[in-house]
C-alpha cells in the first residue's frame, strides 16, 4: 500500500524534506506551504511569520500559530486561553487518535476512555454517553481547538499516573501532514476504501438534509471521496515504520478486538489488565453506544437524521456498488498508487 512519489503534493503529505526544500517558494499555495514547513523544521520561526499571507486559511494559520507559540507570542495574537491549550496539545505525553474519517475514531476513543475508567475502578459497569466522554474525560479534537471551533476541554487525570496526560483525536488533511510537528504517540486508523465511501456518504450527505442535493447515491461521489481518501492514506503510510505510531485497520479491530485492542494498550505502555480490557470493550461496543443513542433519540456526535452508529459492518459496500463501480474505484485508487486488493473489503 506504500506509495513513492517526489512531486510536491506528495512531499507535503509525507514530510519528504528534501523535496519540500527544493519546491519551497511563493508562486503556488503548495510552494508556500513547503516554505513554511521547511522553515519551521529549521527553526526559522521569525522568517515563517514574516512570509505568512494576510488570509492564510486554516492550515497555514495553524502553522503560523505554531511559530508564534514557539516564539512566545501566540497569547498576544490569539489570546492566553488558546495559547495555553496549544501548549497542552503539543505535549509529548499526549496520545492522539489520528484517523481517516469513518475508521473507528470514536470506537477507539470510547475504548481508551473506558479502559482508563476500568483501571481506576475495576468494578465499573456504567456506560458513558458521548457528551460525558467529551466533557468529563477526553474530549479534545485538536484541529477543532486550533481553529477555535470547539473549546479546549480539561482532560481527566485517570491515565496521568501511566504517562498519558490526554487522549485527543484528529483527522488527516488533504494538503499537508498535520502531525509533522506534533509530539506524542499516535494511533492511526484507516478503513477499506469502499466501505469508507458508503459510510462517509451517509454521514456527510444522506443524513444531513442541508446536503442531500449534493448526491443521490454513494457512486455519485465515488471518485471525489476516493481521491481524498488516497491523499490521507499517503500520510498514514508514511508513518508505518515510526516507533511512536501504531497503525491499524478498522477491519482488523472488528475481526479480533480482544487481540487488537490489547496491542494498543501495550503500545501506549499502559498496564495490561485482561479484565479491564474485556470490560472496556463491552462498554464501548457499538450495540452499547447505539442503545444510548436510541435512549436519547438522537445521534451522539452531531445532529443527524438517524444515528451516528448507523452500520459498523465490513462489506456494506456490496449493497451499493456493482462490478462497474468497483472497477471505477480500482482505477481511482490505482492512479494514486493504491491497490484495492491490499485492503480487507469483505467480512
Amino acid at each position: 500500500m506504500r506509495t513513492v512519489s517526489t512531486d510536491l503534493r506528495t512531499a507535503l503529505l509525507t514530510r519528504d524534506w528534501e523535496a519540500l526544500a527544493a519546491g519551497a517558494g511563493s508562486r503556488t499555495r503548495e510552494a508556500r506551504l513547503a516554505a513554511v514547513l521547511t522553515g519551521l523544521r529549521a527553526g526559522d520561526d521569525e522568517a515563517v511569520l514574516a512570509t505568512l499571507p494576510d488570509d492564510p486559511g486554516e492550515g497555514m494559520r495553524y502553522l503560523g500559530d505554531l511559530a508564534r507559540w514557539r516564539t512566545g507570542r501566540l497569547a498576544d495574537v490569539r489570546g492566553p486561553r488558546l495559547a495555553a491549550a496549544f501548549g497542552r496539545l503539543h505535549r509529548d505525553d499526549v496520545v492522539t487518535v489520528a484517523t481517516v474519517q469513518k475508521s473507528g475514531t470514536h470506537w477507539m476513543r470510547f475504548f481508551l476512555t473506558n479502559y482508563a475508567r476500568a483501571l481506576d475502578d475495576p468494578q465499573v459497569d456504567r456506560p458513558i454517553s458521548y457528551p460525558q466522554l467529551q466533557q468529563e474525560y477526553y474530549g479534545n479534537n485538536r484541529w477543532q481547538v486550533f481553529r477555535e471551533a470547539e473549546p479546549y476541554r480539561e482532560p481527566a487525570t485517570l491515565l496521568a499516573p501511566h504517562g498519558v496526560s490526554d487522549v485527543t483525536m484528529q483527522h488527516f488533511r488533504h494538503d499537508f501532514d498535520p502531525f509533522a510537528f506534533s509530539p506524542g504517540r499516535k494511533i492511526m486508523l484507516y478503513r477499506n476504501p469502499l466501505d469508507y465511501v458508503v459510510s462517509l456518504f451517509h454521514y456527510t450527505i444522506k443524513q444531513r438534509p442541508q446536503n442531500r442535493d449534493r448526491a443521490d447515491h454513494p457512486r455519485d461521489v465515488l471518485e471525489h471521496m476516493l481521491g481524498t481518501y488516497s491523499l490521507h492514506l499517503r500520510t498514514l503510510d508514511s508513518y508505518r515504520d515510526d516507533p511512536d505510531v501504531h497503525v491499524a485497520s478498522y477491519e482488523s479491530l472488528k475481526a479480533d478486538p480482544a487481540t487488537r485492542f490489547r496491542e494498543v494498550v501495550r503500545f501506549l505502555g499502559l498496564p495490561l489488565v485482561d479484565d479491564a480490557v474485556d470490560r472496556a470493550l463491552a462498554l464501548s461496543d457499538i450495540s452499547t453506544i447505539r442503545e444510548l443513542e436510541e435512549r436519547t433519540g438522537r445521534s451522539m456526535v452531531v445532529r443527524l437524521d438517524g444515528y451516528f452508529t448507523r452500520d459498523g459492518s465490513i462489506g456494506q459496500w456490496k449493497e451499493y456498488f456493482d462490478d462497474a463501480d468497483v472497477e471505477r474505484a480500482r482505477r481511482v485508487l490505482g492512479s494514486h498508487g493504491l491497490d484495492l486488493e491490499a485492503f480487507t473489503i469483505d467480512g
